[in-house]
């Protein structure tokens, strides 16, 4: 598999001035690369040193083609590529509400970027601040308030730029990574390098092109079952336990990387899907479901939203179905972030997001706040559209939008104490205080609600799990 590897250019890290691009502990980042690939806590340790927007970020593109080095190389074990794989997929989507449902245009990344490094820093912060008030919807309020929030620290323009060139170095670095979807031992088994590789391709649309055709080309996704070659047997008992023979099988992650990098132009990848989706595989007709939205959006075929809505009314859930084939990466479930890329479908995909919405406002307290204002988005429109106390007051509601204000009076009293969950709520006028809010929407406060214990994402087989980078890497496709 050797990864196309320059010394100069690639493995240099004892070359690097890591102390100067990493503020406090930057002297041990090629001790943590050494030992990334078979050690947790250095991967643990390593992410929070460089993770994006800390101040370290600024060794993030050095490190970042350390990290493809360490993932494509040949000594590397298949089942230890997982942990350079989920740090780059850290690395390129710290905040991925900034890229859900639409990606980043890179031109205009880039000039923007340019523009902040050349530009007074608060004169920067004050246009941040006004593109953020003047924002046309909720995904590009989110952008604008995260990047007020990196030009607040000192050197922020850096660490824009830093993350920017993270971004394209992992991007140049494509076509070592794609050899990853490729073999038995990185398709079978536990922590497979395919399915992690597939979650972080998916987050680099630039090359989408590359992308799609070499996953379309690692697997039998483009076939129906009954055109498909006969299975290789495997050629001894311990290719058999271990796991490592390639089926052919598309993997969900495969099929959730599809949704956001191929051309809704492609016929063959379309009716693959639909064969996928028709195939009897519960996880992977959901995925496929779902990645055929994502492709044709408002265009999407009736029967994808319709076998969604049947995925979600299983015993798995929306929130079973999303953990196999979605990636758990900047802090955001892999629930939250179909709910979010869902919106490329626009109104048609509108009844499905707002039936997955009330369990998201319930029991997603970390992402709280950006749900409930994409479902006030949804069904009272942007948060510029000038709402009034007294427009409510007056307000006939419609179904649609009682299920999203329902949903927000049966939180319990520890939502009303963020700041940020009840400053969503003013943005659209309406009450800050529950009891308010309640009486508003015509809600009883008889009983005060539990907030109910939600079971973290299930952890990776043979991983232990931690705090910090542990507790958003896995979720997604086990």
């Amino acid at each position: 598999m050797n990864a196309t590897t320059d010394n100069d250019s690639h493995d240099g890290a004892e070359s690097v001035d890591w102390a100067a691009l990493v503020p406090e502990g930057g002297e041990r980042v090629p001790g943590l690369l050494a030992e990334l690939a078979r050690d947790d806590t250095a991967l643990s340790d390593l992410h929070d040193l460089i993770r994006f927007p800390a101040p370290g970020h600024l060794a993030a593109p050095r490190a970042a083609d350390r990290l493809v080095d360490i993932a494509c190389a040949d000594d590397t074990a298949a089942t230890d590529r997982w942990r350079p794989l989920s740090l780059l997929l850290e690395l390129v989507s710290g905040q991925p509400e900034d890229r859900l449902p639409q990606p980043r245009d890179l031109g205009q990344w880039r000039d923007e970027v340019a523009w902040a490094a050349s530009t007074d820093a608060e004169k920067v912060r004050e246009q941040y601040r006004a593109w953020a008030e003047e924002a046309a919807d909720e995904q590009h309020y989110h952008r604008m308030r995260n990047r007020l929030a990196v030009m607040e620290q000192p050197d922020g323009a850096a660490i824009l730029q830093a993350e920017l060139d993270t971004y394209e170095a992992v991007l140049a670095r494509v076509p070592d990574l794609v050899a990853l979807l490729k073999g038995g031992a990185n398709r079978g088994g536990m922590d497979r390098a395919g399915e992690w590789v597939s979650y972080l391709l998916a987050f680099l649309p630039d090359d989408s092109e590359r992308i799609a055709s070499e996953i379309t080309g690692a697997s039998h996704v483009l076939l129906a079952k009954d055109l498909r070659p006969a299975q290789q047997a495997p050629t001894s008992l311990r290719e058999a336990m271990s796991g490592g023979l390639d089926s052919g099988e598309p993997l969900p992650a495969e099929l959730f990387a599809l949704g956001l990098v191929a051309d809704p132009a492609d016929i063959d990848t379309t009716v693959g899907l639909t064969h996928q989706m028709a195939a009897g595989n519960l996880y992977n007709s959901f995925a496929a479901s779902v990645a055929l939205v994502l492709i044709h959006g408002e265009r999407t075929p009736r029967e994808a939203l319709r076998r969604i809505g049947r995925g979600g009314g299983t015993s798995m859930g929306y929130e079973g179905l999303f953990n196999e084939s979605w990636p758990h990466c900047g802090g955001r479930s892999p629930q939250v972030l179909g709910f979010l890329a869902l919106g490329r479908a626009g109104d048609r995909a509108r009844r499905l997001r707002l039936d997955i919405l009330p369990g998201l406002i319930k029991g997603e307290a970390d992402s709280r706040a950006l749900v409930t204002g994409v479902g006030l988005e949804i069904v009272l429109g942007p948060r510029t559209k000038g709402y009034s106390a007294e427009d409510h007051a007056h307000a006939e509601y419609d179904e649609a939008t009682l299920t999203v204000l329902w949903a927000i009076a049966e939180l319990p009293a520890s939502a009303w104490e963020d700041e940020e969950f009840t400053g969503t709520l003013a943005a659209w006028a309406l009450p800050e205080n529950a009891e308010e809010f309640r009486a508003l929407v015509g809600v009883e406060d008889e009983e005060e609600p539990e907030e109910e214990a939600v079971e973290a994402p299930p952890a990776a087989p043979q991983a232990p799990v931690q705090g910090g980078l542990f507790g958003r890497l896995f979720g997604g496709g086990r």
